[in-house]
């Protein structure tokens, strides 16, 4: 059951947008990964099905036409299916309904066996799963109301044949029935959760990291600030922070235009990741403004660094000609500091002072 279990979140995971109300997208890659997946499973339990059923009939001394038929409904009707579901206007309604259609051939051959128990419940247990896995309790519960319909109905007809015991030869020919569909459920299995887990990767590291800059985000960043406000409480660790502004931005991207402005914040960033440790932190807090952590360091150190990063960009940014200018303001982190915005304040404070002083300076 666990395998089960998984199987129908990760499933549900990759196609939710492939079960949802809106059935109408022709070309919705979610509906059509579905429907090859779909149509893919179908001939595949049809034929490993027509094994099973088979060797019943055969056992059973069923006529040729039976088998003829057997034949033609395991390894044509699939292929009917696909070509309803692909040629459809709307191909999610068309192979729920061939999904439904599924059941009622297999009530129909499960009846026509005479209810030989191990292909029986195979085909019944594959056809519940499958549909679980498309539609839910809801879709299963109606499918099985179908196979139950038709196979009474076909038994009546049939005149109620029941041979559950199923005989050794029939039991061999189950084998790949069994064996293959289940490895390529397992297949299955696997491929969908690399593709979930890869799809969860991308979400956490687009949580964590700007798109644009390749900095930390500002909630990213602020927890981390937020750690290391807490660390000092309790530690007593010196840090500080920077607060980063780059000068007259509004400017560049009205004379310059907003490529230009784009271009002056990746060589900003580059120039800032340069020139930190490994153990800092250079986060988004802005549009044009930027946090950066620095962990172990204290006033004179990080007024130093802060230093550094203001000429570095002065010497190596330019717009038309002009350098780019930063503004940067230093806080320390001290014992009066109990918020994170208390911290972030203070920073904030010293920037502001920096542009009042005219700006392209660090100032605590």
């Amino acid at each position: 059951m666990a395998w089960r279990g998984m199987f129908l979140a990760v499933f549900r995971h990759r196609y939710a947008a492939a079960v949802m109300p809106d059935r109408s997208a022709k070309t919705d890659s979610g509906v059509l990964h579905f429907v090859r997946y779909t149509c893919a499973m179908r001939a595949l339990g049809f034929f490993a099905a027509m094994l099973g059923i088979g060797s019943a009939l055969v056992g059973q001394d069923a006529a040729a036409p039976v088998l003829l038929l057997l034949a033609f409904t395991c390894l044509g009707w699939p292929v009917l299916a696909w070509r309803l579901s692909t040629q459809s206007s709307d191909p999610l309604r068309a192979e729920f309904r061939n999904l439904t259609i599924d059941t009622g051939l297999a009530g129909f051959w499960i009846a026509m066996a005479q209810f030989d128990l191990l292909p029986s419940a195979l085909l019944v247990a594959i056809m519940a799963m499958d549909r679980t896995v498309a539609g839910g309790w809801s879709l299963t519960r109606r499918s099985m109301g179908v196979m139950a319909l038709v196979a009474l109905a076909t038994a009546a007809l049939n005149g109620f044949g029941f041979q559950p015991r199923t005989q050794f030869t029939t039991m061999l020919w189950c084998m790949p029935f069994l064996l293959c569909y289940l490895l390529a459920v397992g297949a299955s299995t696997r491929m969908f959760a690399d593709k979930v887990r890869a799809q969860k990767r991308a979400l956490e590291h687009g949580s964590r990291i700007d798109a644009q800059t390749g900095l930390a985000t500002r909630p990213q960043w602020l927890a981390l600030v937020m750690a290391e406000l807490r660390r000092f409480h309790r530690y007593g660790a010196v840090s500080s922070l920077l607060m980063v502004d780059i000068d007259r931005f509004k400017r560049i991207n009205d004379g310059a235009g907003h490529l230009a402005g784009d271009q002056v914040i990746h060589q900003v960033c580059a120039i800032l990741r340069e020139n930190l440790r490994s153990a800092d932190t250079a986060g988004r807090y802005g549009g044009d403004e930027f946090g950066v952590l620095l962990p172990g360091t204290g006033r004179e150190a990080a007024l130093e660094a802060a230093e550094r990063l203001r000429r570095a960009v002065s010497s190596r940014v330019a717009v038309g000609g002009v350098p780019v200018t930063l503004s940067i303001g230093v806080a320390e982190l001290a014992p009066g500091m109990e918020a994170i915005e208390d911290w972030t304040g203070a920073a904030d404070e010293a920037l502001y002072r920096a542009k009042g002083d005219g700006r392209d300076c660090v100032r605590a």
